[in-house]
Protein backbone atom coordinates (compact mmCIF):
# COMPACT_ATOMS: atom_id res chain seq x y z
CA UNK A 1 0.00 0.00 0.00
CA UNK A 2 1.48 3.02 -1.38
CA UNK A 3 1.74 5.89 2.06
CA UNK A 4 2.61 9.31 2.26
CA UNK A 5 4.24 11.76 4.94
CA UNK A 6 2.05 14.79 5.63
CA UNK A 7 3.88 17.05 3.32
CA UNK A 8 4.04 14.75 0.23
CA UNK A 9 -0.16 14.20 1.10
CA UNK A 10 -0.70 18.33 1.37
CA UNK A 11 0.82 18.72 -2.18
CA UNK A 12 -0.78 15.93 -4.08
CA UNK A 13 -4.39 16.78 -2.12
CA UNK A 14 -3.73 21.22 -3.01
CA UNK A 15 -4.29 22.02 0.86
CA UNK A 16 -1.77 23.05 3.56
CA UNK A 17 -0.34 21.48 6.25
CA UNK A 18 -1.93 23.62 8.69
CA UNK A 19 -5.59 22.29 7.31
CA UNK A 20 -5.01 18.90 7.54
CA UNK A 21 -3.63 19.14 11.23
CA UNK A 22 -6.99 20.85 11.48
CA UNK A 23 -8.57 18.07 10.38
CA UNK A 24 -6.74 15.59 12.30
CA UNK A 25 -7.77 17.22 15.69
CA UNK A 26 -11.63 18.03 14.57
CA UNK A 27 -11.19 13.41 13.64
CA UNK A 28 -12.16 14.48 10.06
CA UNK A 29 -9.56 12.71 8.81
CA UNK A 30 -7.34 11.11 10.30
CA UNK A 31 -4.51 9.13 9.21
CA UNK A 32 -4.75 5.06 10.34
CA UNK A 33 -0.98 4.91 9.75
CA UNK A 34 1.88 6.01 11.05
CA UNK A 35 5.96 5.78 10.75
CA UNK A 36 8.34 4.10 13.24
CA UNK A 37 9.37 7.35 13.82
CA UNK A 38 5.49 8.47 14.62
CA UNK A 39 4.71 10.63 11.60
CA UNK A 40 1.21 10.68 10.33
CA UNK A 41 1.34 8.68 7.04
CA UNK A 42 -1.39 9.11 4.96
CA UNK A 43 -3.20 6.79 1.88
CA UNK A 44 -5.29 6.80 -1.39
CA UNK A 45 -8.54 6.21 0.80
CA UNK A 46 -7.50 9.38 2.98
CA UNK A 47 -7.74 11.19 -0.44
CA UNK A 48 -11.19 10.39 -1.11
CA UNK A 49 -12.38 11.71 2.02
CA UNK A 50 -10.54 14.57 1.84
CA UNK A 51 -12.15 15.33 -1.75
CA UNK A 52 -15.18 14.60 0.44
CA UNK A 53 -14.41 17.21 2.73
CA UNK A 54 -13.18 19.73 0.41
CA UNK A 55 -16.32 19.34 -1.92
CA UNK A 56 -18.91 19.48 1.31
CA UNK A 57 -16.84 22.78 2.60
CA UNK A 58 -16.95 24.26 -0.78
CA UNK A 59 -20.84 24.35 -0.97
CA UNK A 60 -21.12 26.16 2.38
CA UNK A 61 -21.57 23.48 5.03
CA UNK A 62 -20.02 23.83 8.57
CA UNK A 63 -17.20 21.37 9.79
CA UNK A 64 -19.31 19.61 12.10
CA UNK A 65 -22.20 19.10 9.24
CA UNK A 66 -19.63 17.47 7.32
CA UNK A 67 -18.80 15.20 10.14
CA UNK A 68 -21.89 14.04 10.73
CA UNK A 69 -22.67 13.78 7.24
CA UNK A 70 -19.36 11.55 6.87
CA UNK A 71 -19.55 9.59 9.56
CA UNK A 72 -23.03 8.26 9.20
CA UNK A 73 -23.36 4.69 8.18
CA UNK A 74 -24.11 4.35 4.49
CA UNK A 75 -27.39 2.51 4.89
CA UNK A 76 -28.29 5.89 6.65
CA UNK A 77 -27.41 8.53 5.13
CA UNK A 78 -28.22 8.60 1.69
CA UNK A 79 -31.67 10.68 2.34
CA UNK A 80 -30.02 13.41 4.56
CA UNK A 81 -27.10 13.66 1.96
CA UNK A 82 -29.46 14.27 -0.79
CA UNK A 83 -31.29 16.73 1.89
CA UNK A 84 -28.51 18.75 2.12
CA UNK A 85 -27.69 18.91 -1.65
CA UNK A 86 -31.03 20.12 -2.11
CA UNK A 87 -30.48 22.63 0.61
CA UNK A 88 -26.89 23.71 -0.32
CA UNK A 89 -28.44 24.16 -4.29
CA UNK A 90 -30.77 26.10 -3.19
CA UNK A 91 -28.04 28.57 -1.46
CA UNK A 92 -26.09 28.91 -4.80
CA UNK A 93 -29.13 29.86 -6.99
CA UNK A 94 -29.54 32.68 -4.33
CA UNK A 95 -26.35 33.50 -3.89
CA UNK A 96 -26.62 33.58 -8.11
CA UNK A 97 -29.05 35.89 -7.96
CA UNK A 98 -27.62 38.08 -5.95
CA UNK A 99 -24.89 38.49 -7.74
CA UNK A 100 -26.83 38.98 -10.66
CA UNK A 101 -28.64 42.20 -8.78
CA UNK A 102 -25.26 43.47 -7.70
CA UNK A 103 -24.70 43.23 -11.30
CA UNK A 104 -27.46 45.25 -12.20
CA UNK A 105 -26.83 47.70 -9.72
CA UNK A 106 -23.25 48.34 -11.06
CA UNK A 107 -24.57 48.57 -14.64
CA UNK A 108 -27.46 51.60 -13.05
CA UNK A 109 -24.98 53.37 -11.27
CA UNK A 110 -22.87 53.69 -14.68
CA UNK A 111 -25.57 54.88 -16.47
CA UNK A 112 -26.49 57.56 -13.32
CA UNK A 113 -22.65 58.48 -13.11
CA UNK A 114 -22.83 60.05 -16.53
CA UNK A 115 -25.23 62.91 -14.55
CA UNK A 116 -22.24 65.10 -13.40
CA UNK A 117 -25.22 66.46 -10.85
CA UNK A 118 -25.23 62.70 -9.22
CA UNK A 119 -23.54 62.55 -5.81
CA UNK A 120 -21.20 59.72 -5.88
CA UNK A 121 -21.59 58.80 -2.41
CA UNK A 122 -24.95 58.01 -3.34
CA UNK A 123 -24.22 56.04 -6.65
CA UNK A 124 -21.27 53.98 -3.98
CA UNK A 125 -24.48 53.50 -1.04
CA UNK A 126 -26.75 52.05 -4.14
CA UNK A 127 -24.13 49.38 -4.62
CA UNK A 128 -23.07 48.87 -1.07
CA UNK A 129 -26.50 47.95 -0.08
CA UNK A 130 -27.19 45.18 -3.00
CA UNK A 131 -23.22 43.90 -1.78
CA UNK A 132 -24.53 43.78 2.01
CA UNK A 133 -27.56 42.48 1.50
CA UNK A 134 -25.96 39.76 -0.35
CA UNK A 135 -23.64 38.58 2.05
CA UNK A 136 -25.85 38.47 4.82
CA UNK A 137 -28.89 36.01 2.31
CA UNK A 138 -25.57 34.04 1.39
CA UNK A 139 -24.33 32.77 4.96
CA UNK A 140 -27.70 32.56 6.46
CA UNK A 141 -29.69 30.39 4.12
CA UNK A 142 -27.30 27.86 3.81
CA UNK A 143 -28.95 26.30 7.42
CA UNK A 144 -32.19 26.00 5.57
CA UNK A 145 -34.04 23.53 3.59
CA UNK A 146 -35.11 25.09 0.30
CA UNK A 147 -38.91 24.95 1.07
CA UNK A 148 -38.01 27.04 3.86
CA UNK A 149 -35.34 29.45 2.58
CA UNK A 150 -38.04 30.18 0.20
CA UNK A 151 -41.12 31.00 2.85
CA UNK A 152 -38.47 32.79 4.71
CA UNK A 153 -37.67 35.24 1.71
CA UNK A 154 -41.17 35.66 0.87
CA UNK A 155 -41.37 36.66 4.84
CA UNK A 156 -38.85 39.14 4.94
CA UNK A 157 -40.37 40.50 1.31
CA UNK A 158 -43.38 41.69 3.23
CA UNK A 159 -41.94 42.95 6.11
CA UNK A 160 -41.57 46.40 6.64
CA UNK A 161 -38.84 48.35 8.70
CA UNK A 162 -41.33 49.32 10.96
CA UNK A 163 -42.66 45.96 11.81
CA UNK A 164 -39.35 44.80 12.10
CA UNK A 165 -38.79 47.13 14.93
CA UNK A 166 -42.02 46.23 16.87
CA UNK A 167 -41.12 42.71 16.51
CA UNK A 168 -37.70 43.10 17.65
CA UNK A 169 -39.11 45.55 21.07
CA UNK A 170 -41.57 42.61 21.94
CA UNK A 171 -38.80 39.96 21.71
CA UNK A 172 -36.64 43.12 24.34
CA UNK A 173 -39.51 43.32 26.14
CA UNK A 174 -39.98 39.53 26.70
CA UNK A 175 -36.04 39.31 27.59
CA UNK A 176 -36.51 41.84 29.79
CA UNK A 177 -39.30 40.50 31.68
CA UNK A 178 -37.49 36.77 31.91
CA UNK A 179 -34.82 38.66 33.69
CA UNK A 180 -36.69 40.29 35.93
CA UNK A 181 -38.29 36.64 37.30
CA UNK A 182 -34.66 35.73 37.75
CA UNK A 183 -33.87 38.54 39.39
CA UNK A 184 -36.69 38.08 42.09
CA UNK A 185 -35.83 34.45 42.07
CA UNK A 186 -38.90 33.19 40.03
CA UNK A 187 -38.90 29.37 39.63
CA UNK A 188 -39.20 28.58 36.05
CA UNK A 189 -41.93 26.29 36.84
CA UNK A 190 -44.66 28.44 38.60
CA UNK A 191 -47.63 30.46 36.95
CA UNK A 192 -45.54 33.34 35.80
CA UNK A 193 -42.85 31.14 34.55
CA UNK A 194 -45.10 29.25 32.09
CA UNK A 195 -46.67 32.36 31.07
CA UNK A 196 -43.50 33.31 29.61
CA UNK A 197 -42.75 30.50 27.85
CA UNK A 198 -46.47 31.02 26.29
CA UNK A 199 -45.40 34.18 25.31
CA UNK A 200 -41.70 33.18 24.11
CA UNK A 201 -43.80 30.15 21.66
CA UNK A 202 -45.99 32.99 20.67
CA UNK A 203 -43.40 34.71 19.16
CA UNK A 204 -41.32 31.96 18.02
CA UNK A 205 -44.32 30.88 15.67
CA UNK A 206 -44.56 34.54 14.08
CA UNK A 207 -41.35 33.41 12.94
CA UNK A 208 -41.68 30.53 11.77
CA UNK A 209 -44.91 30.49 10.73
CA UNK A 210 -45.39 27.03 12.45
CA UNK A 211 -43.06 25.25 9.58
CA UNK A 212 -40.84 22.70 11.79
CA UNK A 213 -38.56 23.40 8.49
CA UNK A 214 -37.67 27.14 9.12
CA UNK A 215 -37.70 26.02 13.30
CA UNK A 216 -35.04 23.40 12.05
CA UNK A 217 -32.73 25.44 9.86
CA UNK A 218 -32.89 28.43 12.80
CA UNK A 219 -31.54 25.85 15.08
CA UNK A 220 -28.89 24.59 13.29
CA UNK A 221 -27.81 28.32 12.60
CA UNK A 222 -27.19 28.98 16.39
CA UNK A 223 -25.78 26.09 16.73
CA UNK A 224 -22.96 26.57 13.84
CA UNK A 225 -22.76 30.65 15.40
CA UNK A 226 -18.69 29.80 15.99
CA UNK A 227 -18.41 29.25 12.04
CA UNK A 228 -20.60 32.71 11.62
CA UNK A 229 -18.75 35.61 9.87
CA UNK A 230 -17.75 38.88 11.42
CA UNK A 231 -20.54 40.39 9.46
CA UNK A 232 -23.74 43.20 10.38
CA UNK A 233 -25.94 40.75 9.95
CA UNK A 234 -23.89 38.24 12.35
CA UNK A 235 -23.79 41.13 14.86
CA UNK A 236 -27.76 41.59 14.72
CA UNK A 237 -28.62 37.67 14.63
CA UNK A 238 -26.09 38.12 18.47
CA UNK A 239 -27.58 41.08 19.95
CA UNK A 240 -31.08 39.68 19.37
CA UNK A 241 -30.53 36.43 20.93
CA UNK A 242 -31.24 35.81 24.80
CA UNK A 243 -28.71 35.56 27.74
CA UNK A 244 -27.52 32.46 28.71
CA UNK A 245 -29.34 32.65 32.24
CA UNK A 246 -32.83 33.67 30.35
CA UNK A 247 -32.55 30.58 27.85
CA UNK A 248 -31.88 28.21 30.61
CA UNK A 249 -35.13 29.71 32.27
CA UNK A 250 -37.12 29.03 28.84
CA UNK A 251 -35.90 25.71 28.83
CA UNK A 252 -36.86 25.16 32.40
CA UNK A 253 -39.84 26.62 32.15
CA UNK A 254 -40.91 24.78 29.04
CA UNK A 255 -40.17 21.34 30.72
CA UNK A 256 -42.34 22.10 33.33
CA UNK A 257 -45.08 23.32 30.92
CA UNK A 258 -44.69 20.08 29.13
CA UNK A 259 -45.15 17.77 32.44
CA UNK A 260 -48.01 20.27 33.68
CA UNK A 261 -49.69 19.69 30.01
Amino acid sequence: MTTFRIQEFAKLAGVTVRALHHYDRLKLLSPAHRSDRGYRLYCREDLGRLEQILVLRYLGLSLREIAALLDTPASRNAEPLRVTFARQQAALHQRRDGLDRILRALEHAQQRAQNPAEPEWLLYQTILKEIQMQEATEWTEKYYSPKAAEALRERRAALTPELQAEIGARWQSLFADIQNALDRQTPPDSAEGRALVARWMRLADEFTNGDPEINKGYQRMIEDKSHWPDDEMAARIRASMPKPECQAFFNQALQACLRHG
